[in-house]
């Protein structure tokens, strides 16, 4: 039947053993050296990825830093604007209501000066306007 044989087995051990260094050798550690590279380039791209973040949110609190103090400062610009047109035109106003005013003071002299002169007229006149009034209410 089915003799073992010393030298097989022996031959078969060997033959193994080769195959299995041969298989370390070409396979199992560069493919082992290969596992390990991409494990560390994972992990420094995650670590990359971290420190990128980490600048992303620095920058955008700079960002929102900026953004409110320029609105800050275009609210104070916008004040001290208003503020000197406001100034402007008050000073303008009141130029215009002091030159208004003098007109209508002129006006007023004006008015009562011919309001004089017609009351005197009137009085000076007041004989022939009753001798007039008096004929024509005879003549009624």
């Amino acid at each position: 039947m089915l003799d073992i044989s010393g030298f097989l087995v022996a031959f078969m051990i060997v033959l193994f053993l080769v195959l299995i260094y041969v298989l370390n050798t070409m396979m199992y550690k560069p493919l082992m050296d290969f596992m390990q590279k991409r494990d560390k380039s994972i992990a420094d791209d995650l670590s990359s990825i971290n420190e990128n973040d980490n600048e992303v949110q620095e920058l955008e609190s700079k960002a929102m830093q900026n953004i409110s103090q320029a609105k800050n400062q275009a609210g104070e610009l916008k004040a001290s604007m208003i503020g000197k047109v406001k100034d402007e035109l008050s000073k303008k106003f009141e130029v215009k209501k002091e030159f208004f005013e003098a007109e209508m003071n002129s006006f007023m002299e004006t008015l009562a000066k011919k309001q004089e002169s017609l009351k005197s007229e009137l009085s000076s006149n007041l004989g022939q306007y009753k001798e007039a009034v008096e004929a024509k209410i005879k003549n009624i």
